[in-house]
């Protein structure tokens, strides 16, 4: 990894586990990432979009080229340049709870972004089993909230999330 690639990277991960703990200290632990897009545009209201949006396309834009040359040499290097793009998609529609349209949008590019992120880690990097401690770190984790129900799509993000950034800076 380049130490560009490398630092942005770093950037990345500190952004976002900053901004996951922030809300999550500022409006609770919420169902799935995508909810704190409400929360914030209420609490912060900036003309045409809101924190979490830009936060999220940051987050991605910052992934990207690191997700792109850690796959270079395998035939499915592409994901690491869909995964970022369609997570981009899901920023662009913060009001997906309101607005039929941007819904159908945004779940068919939270779905895309979810498939296409585990294909990068399982057949890009070959690291399954980094997905299986993840996801059993995000399963106590939810046990220890008392959160595993409520919030099951928001851990099942974190796991990819984690799973990620493991691998790209392991």
């Amino acid at each position: 990894m380049t130490t560009f690639t490398f630092i942005a990277t770093l950037m990345s991960l500190a952004i976002f586990a900053g901004f996951i703990m922030l809300s999550a200290r500022k409006f609770g632990l919420l169902g799935s990432y995508s909810a704190y897009s409400s929360k914030w545009a209420e609490a912060v209201p900036i003309h045409n979009t809101n924190r979490w949006s830009i936060v999220t396309v940051i987050v991605a834009m910052l992934l990207m080229p690191a997700l792109i040359e850690q796959g270079e040499g395998n035939p499915w290097q592409c994901l690491g340049f869909f995964a970022p793009v369609y997570l981009i998609v899901v920023a662009m529609t913060p009001r997906w709870e309101i607005d039929r349209k941007q819904r159908r949008v945004h779940m068919s590019g939270a779905i895309i972004c979810a498939a296409v992120s585990a294909l990068w880690i399982v057949a890009v990097q070959h690291q399954f089993t980094t997905m299986l401690l993840s996801l059993m770190a995000a399963w106590a984790l939810g046990i220890l909230t008392k959160t595993t129900e409520r919030a099951i799509i928001f851990w099942g993000e974190m796991v990819l999330f984690a799973s990620v950034y493991v691998v790209l800076l392991t």
